[in-house]
């Protein structure tokens, strides 16, 4: 049985001028009682699953940051006691913590700190505590054949799932998205788990691709089927027989090219340009598209009958600004490919960096995560990634216009989300931040405010709007 400490508030340091000041400040701010134990201590109380109610971690030694995973595991082990975490930030994160400082650390401060700033860091530190918004860990894990894809988004706990399922039985897979939300590693996922797995994956980029060259991409040509073709070509269809295909940017075919497309999906037939053979080829068939083909078909751009064949089974990967609980991993991921491509040390981050990247708003997506931060290992500097090396825009957490011509019915969600959370602000400001009134104002439960103010991480003046 999981035993709440004596005292709620443990006070991680071996600094005792900082442990005095904390033991100071605390009761005033949170009327909670505190102890000041050394990291092997807390690890050892851990162990005997107490578990208190705030941690604050002095994180400018080493001995703290390896406290990380003995908190993870209590995490794990506890839901339901889960302590809200505050770090004093030091110089360097190590990047092996990275992750879980993310998953766990809920409030950074600096040292020294004024009594301004620590009261409100140390009241929203309590007020998550009594809202049972305490650290967690939760994630999903899915393994393909040469790479494991973790979320620790709850945006992408259910397109997960729904994918492991719809991986297993041969049906066509429409995936959804915004450009650069990953839907190419998300369709070698569905190959990696499917039956198909020991058959080829191919991706042909439609949008990459002359239209009057598609055709023979797809379902290859003859010698002489036209100028320039000088051998007989296998097309990518033929090429993964008893594998899978992505055609990605589905949208850009025309409307011929989507009739022959139909067919190959219904029967499985084909004739390759300048042949009148038909062949017969059996492939798992995934298609992507960052457009809304809905608005397409009105505009009679997409055939219909096309869609609703393509249609069996649609994922819409969210965009990475819905979900942020990845950026941090996902931002790690990148860094260590980078080192081990180029040959490049980097062990550490500057403190305030995941914050930053956690505060933008990616119009590129995963892509743009990938690229800037791969810059930033470029020009790091003794093992130190800094915020210096990011783009101007994200420093200043303004992110640059995304063009209006990339903007697709498919960000609607994206938009809504955005009003929804300016709504919430808006509210919570007008009740004095008072929860209960803001929920029955809002016409929702309070459990549904608490879940959003959750997921748009609004934030909460701790002093104000006393729960009613």
């Amino acid at each position: 049985m999981t035993a709440r400490s004596s005292t709620s508030v443990w006070i991680v340091s071996f600094d005792h001028l900082l442990a005095d000041a904390l033991s100071h400040a605390i009761p005033l701010a949170t009327e909670s009682g505190v102890e000041v134990v050394s990291p092997a201590a807390a690890t050892d109380r851990l162990a005997r699953n107490e578990t208190p109610a705030l941690v604050i971690l002095d994180l400018r030694t080493t001995s703290s940051w390896d406290l990380l995973p003995h908190l993870a595991s209590a995490v794990q082990e506890r839901a339901d006691r889960c302590p809200s975490i505050v770090g004093i930030a030091g110089a360097r994160m190590p990047l092996t913590h990275a992750v879980l400082a993310d998953q766990l650390i809920q409030e950074f401060l600096s040292w020294p700190a004024d009594s301004s700033t620590l009261d409100a860091t140390l009241r929203s530190a309590m007020w998550k505590v009594e809202q049972s918004q305490g650290t967690t860990n939760e994630h999903r894990e899915v393994r393909g054949l040469d790479r494991v894809f973790k979320t620790f988004a709850p945006s992408m706990f259910s397109v997960m799932e729904r994918l492991e399922v719809v991986a297993r039985h041969d049906f066509t897979v429409l995936l959804v998205g915004e450009t650069g939300t990953g839907k190419t590693t998300f369709a070698q996922l569905i190959h990696d788990l499917s039956s198909r797995r020991s058959g080829r994956f191919l991706t042909v980029g439609c949008g990459a691709l002359p239209r009057d060259v598609i055709d023979s991409e797809l379902f290859g040509h003859m010698k002489g089927a036209f100028t320039g073709a000088d051998q007989t070509k296998e097309g990518k269809f033929e090429a993964a027989a008893d594998g899978s295909i992505l055609l990605d940017e589905i949208d850009v075919l025309g409307l011929m090219q989507q009739a022959k497309l139909l067919r190959v999906l219904e029967t499985g037939e084909f004739e390759p340009v300048g042949s009148n053979d038909t062949r017969q080829v059996k492939t798992r068939t995934i298609v992507a598209s960052n457009h809304c083909l809905e608005t397409l078909i009105a505009k009679q751009t997409f055939r219909a009958d096309l869609y609703f064949r393509l249609n069996q089974v649609k994922l819409e990967i969210p965009p990475l600004r819905e979900r942020r609980e990845d950026i941090v991993p996902l931002a790690v991921e990148f860094i260590e490919e980078c080192c081990r491509e180029n040959g490049i040390s980097a062990e550490a981050l500057e403190p305030s960096l995941p914050g930053r990247l956690k505060s933008y708003r990616w119009p590129g997506n995963v892509r743009e995560l990938r690229n800037e931060v791969r810059r930033a290992v470029l020009f790091s500097r003794d093992g130190l990634i800094s915020s210096d090396a990011l783009a101007p825009e994200i420093v200043r957490d303004k992110p640059a216009q995304k063009p209006a011509e990339e903007k697709t019915a498919v960000s609607l969600a994206g938009e809504v989300a955005l009003t929804e959370q300016a709504a919430i602000e808006q509210m919570l400001a007008a009740q004095n931040f008072n929860r209960a009134a803001t929920a029955r104002a809002l016409g929702i439960s309070r459990v549904t405010l608490y879940n959003k103010i959750r997921k748009y991480s609004i934030q909460i003046d701790p002093k104000s709007g006393e729960e009613a």
